[in-house]
């Protein structure tokens, strides 16, 4: 029982950041991204998933992220509450540097992109990932992946452009 409690703390904290600026990117406020935390690693423990490598646990736990995240904004989108400018500053993720008022014009353009863009936007400029991690993570090709981030890219220069 020990050993199956220091694994799986070893995993929280191994991946609980990850999964939190996933979520965070998704729903953009920090109670509800813990709560997506809180809820992928319920899913991990009563999983019977067994898997080969690191990789492809890493890789499941990004995938349920999503699914988690984009199950949640899509229940509460029509509960939302249009908040005042005040409001929106307190709930701001304080990992994101709030001195940079061009990364948060970014983070809003990006958080705005369809989802299938903003995903792979995330996953590879947030989470660091190679386009074959994202390949296997998102199921499809790596073709692909490069298209979608392609066309991401052209969505937020115009964006950008729009915004200046």
């Amino acid at each position: 029982m020990h050993a199956v409690y220091y694994q799986y703390n070893e995993k929280y904290y191994l991946y609980k950041p990850r999964i939190y600026r996933i979520a965070y990117s998704y729903l953009h406020n920090k109670n509800d991204s813990e709560d997506i935390v809180q809820d992928v690693f319920i899913k991990y423990l009563e999983s019977d998933q067994e898997f080969q490598t690191l990789d492809n646990e890493k890789y499941w736990l990004i995938r349920v992220s999503i699914n988690t995240s984009l199950t949640y904004f899509r229940k509460t989108w029509n509960q939302r509450v249009f908040l005042d400018d005040e409001m929106i500053n307190r709930t701001v993720d304080p990992s994101i540097n709030n001195d940079s008022t061009k990364n948060e014009k970014m983070f809003e353009i990006i958080y705005q992109l369809p989802h299938k863009y903003k995903e792979v936007i995330i996953l590879y400029y947030y989470e660091d990932l190679s386009i074959n991690d994202i390949s296997n993570i998102l199921n499809i090709t790596t073709a692909n992946v490069k298209k979608r981030l392609e066309r991401a890219r052209n969505m937020i220069r115009k964006k950008e452009n729009i915004n200046e």
